[in-house]
């Protein structure tokens, strides 16, 4: 893309929006108007610029992308949201290491665009799961979950739902499984007897947690020097993101040993 199509796409908000919502299909000049919050005057003559430069052509009533203004404003919109994620709590993302997430996973994070935050009430709880986590969790019925710590809680938490018909599916590492196996032997034998609930071991490096249902997404990132934050964790509710985690988790599954006994 050479420099002058850069300005002409960048150097104008209003030109930005209009190949973004243009993206999503003809338009008439009511729906652009509209949509910008702006009159004719400031609408037209970005329209005429963007026609010229063959991005978007006008048929009948009706505006629509160029098969060039395609191309471009798809990769816009990929942008747009990545840097919508890490403009949200820009502090968090810069300190925290977001390339222990796949490759694959990691361009499309923008995906998390709509993400908040959620933390402790106070200290007391810094070590208990997140209560808006745990209240999510309580309403889910389809659960996946990759760990790469520890947490006591856990092994009777996911047998609970497991008793309770919730299909889950648990994904942990190498040196959680052992753990597990050593000190919950009897909780662990007990969750592989229901037929709604799977079991997996990865034998890769994962420096990540995070859980994903039909009602929302949650991931715990660790800081930038690998220590693990307790303290926040990115919670996401829209169906995008919820797609994203479902693919994070079966990135890893793929790769992964189930276990059906021990």
């Amino acid at each position: 893309m050479n420099s002058q199509l850069l300005e002409l796409i960048f150097l104008s908000g209003k030109r930005k929006d209009l190949l973004l919502f243009l993206n999503s299909g003809p338009k008439t000049i009511e729906e652009l108007k509209k949509h910008l919050n702006a009159s004719s005057v400031a609408v037209l003559p970005q329209l005429k610029k963007l026609r010229d430069d063959s991005l978007v052509f006008k048929t009948e009533n009706v505006y629509i992308l160029s098969p060039l203004g395609i191309a471009i404003a798809g990769r816009m919109q990929e942008m747009v949201s990545l840097l919508k994620v890490f403009d949200n709590c820009y502090e968090y993302w810069a300190s925290h290491a977001i390339e222990c997430i796949p490759t694959s996973l990691r361009s499309r994070i923008g995906a998390l665009e709509s993400c908040t935050f959620s933390e402790p009430p106070d200290r007391t709880h810094f070590f208990e799961p997140h209560r808006e986590f745990v209240e999510n969790l309580a309403i889910s019925r389809r659960i996946s979950g990759i760990a790469s710590i520890f947490h006591p809680l856990y092994p009777s938490f996911f047998r609970t739902f497991a008793t309770k018909g919730v299909d889950i599916s648990i994904l942990v590492t190498r040196s959680v499984y052992e753990r597990v196996k050593e000190e919950y032997r009897t909780e662990l034998r007990e969750y592989l007897n229901f037929e709604n609930a799977c079991f997996y071991v990865c034998d890769e490096k994962i420096e990540f947690s995070h859980v994903v249902t039909d009602s929302f997404l949650s991931l715990n990132l660790p800081f930038s020097n690998g220590i693990y934050d307790q303290n926040k964790d990115v919670m996401c509710f829209d169906s995008f993101a919820l797609q994203w985690g479902e693919d994070l988790f079966a990135y890893y599954r793929d790769i992964s040993e189930k276990i059906t006994k021990i």
